[in-house]
Parts: C-alpha cells; sequence; structure tokens
C-alpha cells in the first residue's frame, strides 16, 4: 500500500502539522488509553504526534487522565503523569495560546473534582507550568492549605499575571493558614521580588521563630527599599556578622546589592562602607569581602583599583585573593600597571596572590595580549618583572612566576626557565621542569643547550624533558649523556633514548644494545624497539633478522624481546624457532619475548610450555600469561571459559586455580557457572569459597540462569560465602533465591559416567513409526548393542570412536528446547565431521573449516540440509580443530537459533523436514549426536524444555466442511516468502520489522476460489494487508488484490479514502460503515473471513459483514482509484501477508478451496 507508506512518513516526519488534528471518530477516552498505551514514545516524532492526539481531545483528556491518577500506593502513575507533563509543555509552545487555556481550566476543573491530596499536588504542579490568570483563584484557595500551601505559592510565583501577586500579598495580609502556610507564601513573594510588601514583611520579624525570620529576612532582602536597611543591619551586627540561623548577615548583605542594583547607589555604598568597618572589627571575613565587592562595583575603575591595591595590603590572603577576584570583573590597562608596580615591591606573600592572579587573567583570550604586552614603564616590562621575581629568595616567588610565565605562553620565557635547569638548588630545578614540560611552545633547543651547563640533578631534568616531548631531533644531546661519569644521568639518558629514537638510529642503537653493561640492556632494547617500530611495517622483521645474523649466536638474543614489539607473524614464528630450537640463552630469551607478545596467538604456544615445562619458575609464568591472554574481555565469554578449562586442567596450586575461577566468573556464562559448581568440594578452602563466589556472581549477574540445577547450587554455597561482604551476600542470595521462579529449568543429559538416557539409532523417524512395537525393540537392541561398540565415556566426555555412521540418540523425545552442547573433532580423523540432530532431523553441522572441497569453509552451525530456507551459518566462529567448540541451540517449532562459540550463526531460521519435504518438522522426536566415520566428542550437555504451543485444531464443523489448517502455531511449513521479518511468535505468525521495511509472505500453494478464514491482532496505527490471487514479489494491490489490514481509526490515516480501510479491496470495492464497529479495540483478537468466489469478493470480520460486491461489477466506469490493476481478474495465485512496516500478529489460518 505504497500511499500509505507516504502518508505515515509525512506524518510522522511533520508531528507538529498533525497535532492540531482531531482523531477522527475516536472518544477522549480511546485516545487517551491508546496514548498512554505507547508510553514513554522511544522517539521524539512519535511523542509529539501522541501529545498532538492528546492536546486535539483538549479538556475531555486531561479530565480523563487524571482520572486515572492511582492514588499512594494503588499504582504506578509514571504513565499518566509523563503524558500530563508532555501535554502541559507541548501547549506553552509559541502560538498554542487557545490550547494552553483549555488545558489550565481543565486542571482547574480537576482540582475540584479530586479529592487526594498527592494528586491535587500533582495538579497544581501541571498549573505552575500551563496556568496563568484563570487559574489564579483556584491557586489562592489552596495557599492556607497545610499540606498544599507549599506547591500552590510556587504556582503563584510562576504564574507571572498581576492577580497572582495580589492574591500572594492578600495572603500574606491576612495571615492566611499556620505559620509554615505563611512561610510559603513569603517564599514566592520573594521569589518574583513582589513590590509593596515591606511593612507587611517587617513587623512580622518580632516573631521569635528563627525559620520565621530567616525566611522574612530572605524576602526582605529581595524585596526591600532603604526602611529595610536599618532592620536588617541590626539584626546582622546582632549576629555579629556570622552564618547564624536567622541569615540575617546574608539578608543584609543581599539586600545592599540589591538597592545598588536598583541604582540607589549613595545608599548601597554608604551601607557597605558601615558594613565593611563593623564586619572588620568583628574580624569576619566573608562580610568583609562582601562588603568590598559592592564597594567596587558602585565606585569608578580608578577608585575600585585604590580599593583593590589598598585590599593587597590586609594581612588576610582570603581577603586579598577575593579582591583580586573581584577585580577580574573591571580591571583595565592602568590598573593592571598600578597592581604590577605594587607586586614588585609587595611582601612574599601578597606577591604570590598577585602574580598567580596575573597568570589566571592571562588564561582569558581577551586579557592575554594586554598582560603578554603590559609595559609598567617605557623600560621596564612584565615579562623584566617576572624574570626578576625568579631570583626572588622566596621559593613560592619563584614558583609563582614560572607558573605565571606557563600562563602567559611567549616564546621569550623559555630560555628564561631553561636557564633554571643549571640551577644547584633541586626544587628550582624541578620547578624548571615542570614548567617547561607544561610550557606550549617548543622547549627542544632551550632545553638542550642548558643540559650541557647543568649539573646532574639538572642534566636528568632535561633529558627527560626531551624524552616527554620526544625531541627525536636532540637525540645527540641524549646520546652525549649516555656517557656521563655520574650514574644517574647515564641511567635517565639511556631510558630517554626510546622517547627520542627514530628508524635512522637503528644501526646505532643496535651497537649500543651489543655493548651495553647489564644494567643498560632493557633501556637499550627498548630504545631498539622504538626505532624499529618507527619504520614501515614491511622492513621491521627483515631489519631485525638480518641484524640478528650480524651480531652472532651470542648477542642475537637480545633482539627476541625487540621482535615481540612487532606484532608480525614472521617474528612470532621466529621467537618460536628460539625457543624450541635455540640455545639455552636463545631459549630463555625466547620465552620472555613470548610472555610479552601481546596476541592471542601466543596463548596456544604457552599452554604447550606449560605442558612440556619443567621448571616451576618457567610454568608458572606461562600459565599466569595464558590465562591473562584468553580472559581479554573482547573474547566472547563462551570462548574464555573453554580455554580457562585448558588452564585449569593443568593448574598444579590453589592459587592458581583460585586465579582461573575470577575469570571464569567474568566469562558469565551458564556453562561458566556450572564448570565453577565443579570446585565447590575441592580440598582446598580457597579455591572452595573462589568456586562459591563465582557460582554466586554468575548467578546474580544473570537472572535468567534458573531452574533446579542452579537453585541446587546456590542453595550449597550459601553457607561457604565468606568474603568481607559476607552478610551482605548472605541476605541478597536469600533474596535472589526467594524470587527465583519455580521451573525445572536446564537439566543435564549426560551424566559424565555412562551411557545412561542414550540408545543407538534405528532408521529415521518415519521409518520408526511404520514399525511394529516389537520390530522397532528388536531393531533397537541391535542398535545398542553396536552403540556401546562406537561410543563411550572418556574423562567426563561422550566420545565416538567407530568407523560408521552411527549417531547417539536420547532415550527421551523434545519438542520445544534450548540446549548447550561443547563439541570436539579429533585432527586425526579421516573427515572431521559430525553434527546435532533435532527432533531426528538433519542437522546442525559440524566440520572441519578446511575441507573446502566440500564447503566446509562456511564454518560449522549452519542448518546443513536446508534447501530452501538458510542452510549456511552467518560467519565462522568456529576454533581450532582439535579445540573445543560451544553450541547454544534453541528450537521453537520449526524455527532454529544456533550460537557457535558466543557468535550468533543462525537467527531464527527455519529448519526443514529432510525425511519428508512436503512436511513440516516433526513436533516431538529425539536430539541425536552425529558421528560421521571420524573421531568425536560432546560434553556439557544441558537442556532447558520450553513451554510447547499447542496447535490448533479445525472445528468438527470446519473438518466436514473440507477446511485445511495453513498455520497450527507450531511451524511455518506452509509458507514462503518473507520469513525473516514474518516470524514464529507464541503461537502466532508475527511481523516484526527488522532489516527490511515489511516484506511480503506467502502461501506455498496457489488458490483460486476459497474461503480463508484467520485470527489478527493490531498495534496502534498498524498496516498490513492480505494479498489474493497475487503472484509473488509484485505490488498485489495492482498485480493481485489486497484487502486491507489497518488501524484505518488511527489519526494518522484520517486523510485516506474509503477504498483504503479495513477490509476494503484496495483501490476497488469499499469498506462499508459497519467496519468501524466490527473491529475490537487496538490490542484485541478478531476473526476475519474472506470469501473469493469467481468475481464476488466478501469480508466479514468479528461475524459482521464489512465489504461485499463484484469486482467485474465495481470496475465497469474504470478503477475509482483511477489507476490500473493489472491482476484484478487473475483465475488464481497465492495468498500472502503484505508488510508494510507495522508489527501485527495472526494466527489459526485455515482455508477451504471452492469449486
Amino acid at each position: 500500500m505504497k500511499k500509505i507508506y507516504i502518508t505515515i512518513s509525512t506524518l510522522l516526519l511533520c508531528g507538529s502539522m498533525l497535532m492540531a488534528q482531531t482523531p477522527a471518530n475516536r472518544t477522549a477516552k480511546t485516545v487517551t488509553a491508546d496514548v498512554l498505551a505507547q508510553m514513554p514514545a522511544e522517539r521524539q516524532a512519535e511523542y509529539n504526534k501522541l501529545i498532538g492526539e492528546l492536546s486535539s481531545v483538549g479538556e475531555e483528556a486531561v479530565l480523563n487522565l487524571v482520572s486515572k491518577i492511582n492514588a499512594p500506593g494503588k499504582g504506578s502513575n509514571s504513565q499518566v503523569e509523563y503524558a500530563l507533563s508532555g501535554l502541559s509543555h507541548f501547549v506553552m509552545a509559541q502560538g498554542k495560546e487557545d490550547a494552553r487555556l483549555v488545558v489550565s481550566n481543565a486542571y482547574v476543573k480537576a482540582l475540584d473534582q479530586v479529592q487526594d491530596n498527592e494528586i491535587k499536588s500533582f495538579i497544581i504542579s501541571q498549573l505552575r507550568i500551563v496556568g496563568k490568570a484563570e487559574a489564579v483563584d483556584a491557586l489562592s484557595a489552596y495557599l492556607a492549605d497545610p499540606y498544599l500551601s507549599s506547591a500552590a505559592a510556587r504556582a503563584l510565583s510562576s504564574n507571572g499575571s498581576a492577580e497572582a501577586g495580589a492574591a500572594l500579598k492578600a495572603g500574606l495580609l491576612r495571615r492566611m493558614g499556620t505559620p509554615e502556610t505563611q512561610k510559603n507564601i513569603i517564599e514566592a513573594i520573594a521569589e518574583i521580588r513582589l513590590d509593596g510588601v515591606e511593612d507587611i514583611l517587617i513587623p512580622m520579624l518580632q516573631n521569635g521563630d528563627a525559620d520565621m525570620k530567616k525566611v522574612v529576612f530572605y524576602a526582605l532582602s529581595r524585596t526591600g527599599s532603604e526602611k529595610s536597611l536599618d532592620v536588617v543591619g541590626k539584626a546582622a551586627e546582632a549576629a555579629g556578622y556570622t552564618m547564624e540561623p536567622t541569615g540575617a548577615t546574608e539578608a543584609y548583605i543581599a539586600l545592599i546589592k540589591n538597592l545598588a542594583v536598583k541604582g540607589e547607589i549613595k545608599v548601597a555604598e554608604k551601607a557597605a562602607n558601615t558594613l565593611m568597618k563593623k564586619a572588620t572589627k568583628a574580624q569576619q571575613v566573608h562580610a568583609r569581602e562582601a562588603a568590598l565587592e559592592i564597594l567596587m562595583s558602585v565606585k569608578e575603575t580608578e577608585d575600585a583599583t585604590k580599593l583593590l591595591l589598598a585590599a593587597m595590603k590586609d594581612a588576610n590572603k582570603q581577603y586579598r585573593n577575593a579582591a583580586l577576584n573581584f577585580a577580574s570583573s573591571f580591571i583595565n590597562q592602568e590598573g593592571y600597571i598600578e597592581l604590577a608596580k605594587y607586586m614588585v615591591k609587595a611582601k612574599p606573600e601578597p606577591k604570590v596572590d598577585i602574580l598567580n592572579w596575573f597568570g589566571r587573567e592571562a588564561k582569558c583570550p581577551k586579557k592575554h595580549d594586554v598582560i603578554k604586552n603590559l609595559m609598567l614603564r617605557f623600560d621596564l616590562s612584565l615579562a623584566q618583572v617576572l624574570t626578576q621575581q625568579l631570583n626572588n629568595e622566596d621559593f613560592a616567588v619563584q614558583q609563582a612566576a614560572a607558573w605565571t610565565m606557563v600562563k602567559i605562553g611567549d616564546k621569550g620565557y623559555i630560555q628564561t626557565l631553561a636557564n633554571l635547569l643549571t640551577s644547584d638548588n633541586k626544587q628550582v630545578v624541578l620547578l624548571a621542569q615542570d614548567a617547561l614540560l607544561a610550557f606550549p611552545g617548543d622547549i627542544n633547543g632551550a632545553v638542550a643547550s642548558a643540559i650541557g651547563k647543568a649539573q646532574s640533578l639538572g642534566k636528568i631534568a632535561g633529558v627527560e624533558l626531551l624524552a616527554a616531548r620526544m625531541a627525536d631531533s636532540k637525540i645527540n644531546t641524549v646520546l652525549e649523556q649516555t656517557k656521563s661519569s655520574d650514574a644517574a644521568v647515564k641511567m635517565a639518558a639511556y631510558t630517554a633514548l626510546k622517547s627520542v629514537a627514530t628508524a635512522q638510529d637503528f644501526t646505532q642503537l643496535c651497537g649500543m644494545l651489543e655493548s651495553a653493561e647489564s644494567n643498560y640492556v632493557v633501556p637499550m632494547q627498548d630504545a631498539v624497539i622504538a626505532s624499529v617500530l618507527a619504520m614501515p611495517k614491511n622492513q621491521q622483521v627483515e631489519s631485525l633478522k638480518r641484524r640478528m645474523l650480524q651480531a652472532g649466536s651470542e648477542k642475537s638474543v637480545l633482539y627476541y624481546k625487540v621482535l615481540s614489539a612487532t606484532d608480525d607473524k614472521e617474528a612470532f614464528a621466529t621467537i618460536l624457532e628460539g625457543l624450541n630450537s635455540g640455545s639455552s640463552a636463545a631459549k630463555s630469551a625466547a620465552f620472555e619475548a613470548l610472555l610479552q607478545w601481546k596476541g592471542i596467538e601466543a596463548a596456544e604456544q604457552l599452554f604447550a610450555v606449560c605442558k612440556k615445562s619443567a621448571s616451576g619458575d618457567m610454568f608458572n609464568k606461562a600459565l599466569d600469561r595464558y590465562v591473562q591472554l584468553v580472559s581479554n574481555p573482547e573474547f566472547t565469554g563462551e570462548n574464555r571459559l573453554l580455554s580457562l578449562r585448558k588452564a585449569m586442567e593443568i593448574a598444579k596450586t590453589g592459587d592458581q586455580k583460585v586465579k582461573i575461577l575470577k575469570q571464569i566468573q567474568q566469562a558469565g556464562t551458564f556453562l561458566s557457572l556450572m564448570y565453577s559448581s565443579e570446585f565447590l568440594d575441592d580440598s582446598d578452602k580457597a579455591v572452595r569459597s573462589a568456586a562459591a563466589y563465582s557460582v554466586w556472581n554468575i548467578a546474580r549477574n544473570h537472572k535468567e540462569y534458573t531452574g533446579d540445577n542452579v537453585k541446587a547450587l546456590l542453595n550449597k554455597i550459601l553457607p561457604m560465602l565468606d568474603g568481607e561482604d559476607a552478610r551482605y551476600d548472605i541476605d541478597a542470595l536469600k533474596q535472589h533465591l526467594a524470587e527465583m521462579p519455580d521451573e525445572v529449568g536446564f537439566v543435564s543429559m549426560f551424566n559424565g559416567k555412562d551411557l545412561t538416557g542414550w540408545k543407538g539409532l534405528v532408521e529415521n523417524p518415519i521409518a520408526r513409526a511404520k514399525m511394529k512395537p516389537a520390530q522397532l525393540a528388536k531393531a533397537q537392541e541391535k542398535a545398542d548393542e553396536q552403540m556401546r561398540k562406537d561410543w563411550k565415556v572418556e574423562d567426563g566426555c561422550l566420545v565416538f570412536e567407530g568407523s560408521g555412521f552411527d549417531n547417539l540418540c536420547t532415550e527421551k523425545q523434545y519438542g520445544d528446547f534450548e540446549m548447550y552442547v561443547d563439541w570436539m573433532l579429533d585432527p586425526a580423523g579421516p573427515e572431521a565431521d559430525a553434527g546435532v540432530y533435532l527432533r531426528g532431523t538433519p542437522q546442525v553441522q559440524i566440520w572441519d573449516t578446511a575441507r573446502v572441497d566440500v564447503g566446509a569453509q562456511v564454518g560449522s552451525g549452519g542448518l546443513y540440509n536446508n534447501q530452501k530456507n538458510e542452510s549456511k551459518p552467518s560467519k565462522v566462529a568456529d576454533n581450532k580443530l582439535g579445540e573445543w567448540n560451544s553450541f547454544y541451540i534453541k528450537m521453537v517449532g520449526d524455527r532454529v537459533t544456533v550460537v557457535l562459540n558466543g557468535e550468533k550463526v543462525v537467527d531464527n531460521v527455519i529448519m526443514e523436514n529432510y525425511w519428508d519435504r512436503k512436511q513440516p518438522i516433526f513436533p516431538v522426536e529425539q536430539i541425536e549426536l552425529q558421528a560421521h566415520g571420524s573421531k568425536c566428542s560432546f560434553r556439557n550437555l544441558y537442556i532447558k524444555e520450553l513451554k510447547r504451543q499447542e496447535p490448533f485444531q479445525l472445528s468438527e464443523q470446519e473438518k466436514k466442511e473440507g477446511f485445511k489448517v495453513l498455520f497450527d502455531g507450531t511451524n511455518m511449513h506452509e509458507w514462503q516468502g518473507n520469513t525473516t521479518d514474518y516470524i514464529l511468535e507464541d503461537g502466532c505468525i508475527s511481523m516484526v520489522p527488522s532489516k527490511s521495511f515489511g516484506g511480503n509472505l506467502y502461501t506455498k500453494n496457489e488458490y483460486a476460489n476459497f474461503i480463508y478464514r484467520f485470527e489478527f491482532q493490531l498495534t496502534p496505527g498498524a498496516n498490513n494487508g492480505i494479498g489474493l490471487r497475487t503472484p509473488m514479489g509484485v505490488d498485489a494491490a495492482y498485480h493481485g488484490m489486497e484487502s486491507q489490514i489497518l488501524d484505518c481509526e488511527h489519526q494518522i490515516y484520517s486523510d485516506i479514502t474509503p477504498y483504503q480501510h479495513h477490509g476494503s479491496i484496495y483501490g476497488i470495492i469499499k469498506a462499508n460503515e459497519n467496519h468501524k464497529k466490527a473491529i475490537k479495540p487496538v490490542g484485541e483478537w478478531n476473526e476475519e473471513e474472506i470469501i473469493c468466489d469467481g468475481d464476488n469478493i466478501k469480508v466479514t470480520v468479528n461475524g459482521v459483514v464489512i465489504v461485499e460486491g463484484n469486482i467485474r461489477d465495481a470496475v465497469k466506469n474504470g478503477t475509482p482509484d483511477g489507476k490500473e490493476h493489472p491482476g484484478l481478474f487473475n483465475k488464481k495465485g497465492y495468498i500472502g501477508f503484505l508488510g508494510h512496516g507495522s508489527p501485527v500478529k495472526f494466527r489459526n489460518i485455515r482455508i477451504k478451496e471452492l469449486k
């Protein structure tokens, strides 16, 4: 339905244009119900559309939504409050005054109708958003209410109308309510700075309550005039200008500032001077600061600067810095000059304050150049003054001067700071190093020059600076210091080489490495690494191997570490060659290089070292590094577990097992939980504890891991929790157990000891079904005998070592399920190949991906025997041949999902019945482990049976009439086409839009004349259709017929034509008016019947005929929509669901063919 695609898209993009439209033929209750069902909206366009619908209904929407608000403790109100808040903000948009007034009046009306105070409080909060003069009377009524006074006062303070101010003033005059409600009114008055209340407020200070005084003082500070100064000032003086409960001092300061803002400068200045004198006497710095700020703000710049200079003489550091901060807002160039001149003569403490302040000022872009170029007089610049201060006897002054230079950032300061490296004072040298490191310019030349003149400490600092700046052009300066007689300087230089080395330095650095004393070997190796990594990738290993040949066997071992840094396959091979066949020294060096190799490829080699290592230290290092590599969070939890199990199998100490269990915990998979449980009875207490916490933390982080097995394990570990937070963990575990659902969950299919629960393979499900019981029993006995020859239990695994094709089968049959199974193919097998049969049907494929001759390069996990549906996995996720792999398989109906090693390789794909492709997959059958003539192993077999959908059955009447089921809720065997978006879900064919925008699902067979019955469930705004007598891959509305499936009463379809409503034959025969009453509300199931008999079409919904007509008669004067419909008179075709990108569900589908 292409036309409706465009309509929906336009409406979603232009939601603001649609919001004024009234939802056609939908009551306020319907609209509000629809909106609430879709709240909160995921996208802004959807949200705008929904709120627009509410607005279009107006007062009824508000009242209806308010009626849905639950009283406290009676349920959540989040959706209703979300919707109402959205509506309130929506109507406050520009141009929506009429809508605002409607909503505001509705809230006023609702306020009278509800009784619960919390609900009233919410309504008042909305009036705070939308209310104006029309809401004042309603809000004023609650000013004396103990519960609602605060909300009402705040709403009036936000109202913005003169009436609101008058109401607050009236409430204050009448002393309404309790002292608490009066405070609420006063706070609201203060908030809006209401005039004319000063005379009412001042007498209220006689109240002895400190909280009341505080509120009144606050209000006077915002609304008072000069008259209030005396009253508030005396209160502040009485409080000693301290911060006490009544807030008198803060109010006095705020009042003076407010008077200054109002233009009463002389009054404010006089009051500030008084405050300054008295606060100074009372030794209250914060009050002095406030007075100074006011005085600076009301004076001219020159006078304010004089105040600043006077403040610099004050002994209090806090006061001085406050004055400097205030000055930032007004100071000019002349002020900077005066302050800089004062700084030169000042004592160290104010000098530091002023220097630091100049640095902060310089960081302001608008002031930077002024300060950078500042001249105190024609022959003295600020730069010269700063340089002079570097020689001050007080280190704090030196420090402040240096950092001010950094903040100014003029390159002229670089040499000045570099010269400090030559000092014999350690503090000064380190200051120079820190300042130069932070300096924004090129410091390398100045630092290199200073190194030659510096003492040892300065040389070290200079070399470290060159390294930090990666000054490769100064490598010779660093190399020169490697010859120093001072060991510390020498080590610093060697250490710095890695940061200044380039590819051109390779040969020289290699020579130094080969001749280096033992304590300089590591930094020289690092320098060579830096040089090599600076080369083009294709030259790195070649250069190293050539150098190793030149160095000879004794010195070549120095380069294994360098090789490990290249991350190159050839380098890795060279390291392995040294490890496996080199000299003793080469083996040792290659092993250390292997430990430093970053790639996962090192893990396999480290594991091999562990397997054959006789040295305890070597084993420990290799195992630790192996565990570290395979625990990388970038790998799937499944693969981490598989690798960590290998480590656990060779671990020698309890500490090693504990480390491994902690990483298994991080893997977090269900099998990780079950494997951890195997160590709950370990002889080592620390291992038992680690296993218990692994089980607990995996379970608590994955509430989906449920069932009897998990519950039993959690009960077992309850007394074992003994960590720092044991009490918390025990309580949390008890709660977790209490909240676990009562279900069987995953159960083991294999006991790890013998073949109990398993049997041999007898034929296939169809052949077995035809056997008589005695015949089947005899065949089973023979199959079991062969099974015991081919299959055995070895180290807790099911292992096939036979030569033929002998599947191992479960004795139990399964319907819908989830299962886990680990598997491994033997690389020595002639054809490494196996599989898992689901419900007796091949198969989830397992094979060696190297067997490209049979197409195995696509990977394991695919539904190999599918012909129409996808048979290949979506990606290759196999581990190396000979390593364990892990499957998670889910089968619901005929749909299969496969996850291999944590990677989804099959996503909800239909599995075909290999034994009879005309039939759907068997609803219940055995699971089989396929053997293919090659050794294979299986372990960790767990299965969880899912509640199976009972298949839909025809009524006895329909059976007599000759109906046939096309969909019974258990499989989609009778359907083809878009099986990606149309999925089997809860016994329905569910349209779930994914990668494509809709898409069509068709019957496998074509039909001519028929009665087609089904049930459907709409979602808000849903759009689908039933294709009738249509070819596949075309627009059914024109190349066949389309009967609409549509939530046509939704607002977004308000402009569609009658030929597009639900049930209509698109563009040809319109639905009658009965269709509006026939269709049930969105979310409920509807029954529909479509009869196609020649040219006659009849559509019935819920027993009501909504379409009945003759297509030939309908077009005798031309098609009603004026378009070509070339397929209108098709004699037969497919029936289809025509996806238009909307979620819709269908079920219980059946058909009767007519002659």
